[in-house]
């Protein structure tokens, strides 16, 4: 702290602005559903006759880069190369065999369909499926970020299937739909939800209208995930800000998420932005040693559960 002192001078809105609410985050563990937990396997054994079963080898999910296609499984198995396509005929031939698609209407079948392949493949959809419905009846306004732009696609079709309406913002969006999306959204009363990809749109975005803020899936540098929350946790905002981190128990996603927030913890040891202070000021000699051990999310643990 003493070497950097000459050299840097930062201001954290904490300082500059009083009266921004707090804001609360809740890290909520979920499971894989049994389909995720079949591809999860096999990409990590690189079982490629269960990947490529049903379909040809070119189509099938590619296993170049393990920990992305990991990663992928862990958010939706739709993500993964060819199993959309592969899910949905099972799953249709499967009711169509069974009988239960006798005396329903096309749309009847499609929307059945639509809730099993969006919504109960993925342990995060079934989640957000319970999550959102309240929040909206509470008049809350979402921000759902994720690092993956098909995973928002996703979340689009969801949003449809539901009756959500929502705006969207990728690095694809021109600069004036970007800006029409942000207005409506801080404007209308019905628009509910914002998908964004983490890194897209830059820092500038004022999305104050929301109080609740999703994140889908972590990024590898914690800042981003940060500057993320910023969107709607600053200079203008009135309510109390909550955020949901998802994060898959027990998978590839959890070991990134730890070390990411072993990332976070040195820079809130070294620049000195850590909440749980004394009455000086400065974390206890313990606080310090457990944030550069364990990282920024090790305090929120008792120490007794880990």
């Amino acid at each position: 702290h003493a070497t950097l002192k000459p050299y840097l001078l930062r201001r954290v809105k904490e300082d500059v602005a009083k009266d921004i609410p707090a804001k609360e985050e809740t890290l909520i563990d979920v499971e894989l559903t049994q389909i995720q937990k079949q591809y999860y396997r096999a990409i990590f054994e690189h079982n490629h006759s269960f990947l490529s079963m049903g379909t040809s080898r070119n189509t099938a999910p590619k296993l170049m880069n393990i920990q992305m296609e990991l990663r992928k499984c862990c958010n939706h198995p739709f993500l993964l190369d060819g199993v959309e396509t592969r899910e949905l005929e099972s799953y249709h031939r499967e009711l169509y065999e069974s009988g239960a698609f006798e005396g329903k209407s096309a749309d009847e079948v499609q929307d059945e369909l639509n809730v099993h392949g969006y919504i109960q493949t993925s342990g995060k959809m079934v989640l957000l499926d319970k999550l959102l419905p309240k929040l909206r009846k509470e008049g809350h306004k979402v921000l759902i970020f994720s690092q993956m732009v098909k995973m928002l696609d996703l979340l689009s079709e969801y949003m449809d299937i539901r009756g959500f309406r929502h705006e969207t913002l990728t690095g694809k969006v021109k600069g004036n739909d970007r800006q029409k999306a942000i207005d409506r959204f801080n404007t209308e009363k019905d628009s509910f939800a914002f998908l964004l990809s983490t890194r897209a749109g830059g820092v500038g975005i004022n999305l104050t209208a929301a109080d609740i803020c999703i994140i889908f899936d972590s990024d590898w540098n914690p800042q981003n995930d940060v500057q993320a929350q910023a969107r709607c946790h600053r200079i203008g905002q009135t309510k109390d800000v909550r955020i949901y981190r998802l994060i898959t128990s027990r998978t590839f996603e959890q070991e990134m998420f730890d070390r990411a927030s072993k990332k976070l913890g040195l820079e809130q040891a070294v620049l000195g932005t850590f909440g749980a202070e004394d009455d000086d000021g400065k974390p206890t000699a313990k606080e310090m040693e457990q944030l550069l051990k364990k990282g920024a999310y090790a305090l929120f643990d008792d120490d007794d559960e880990r």
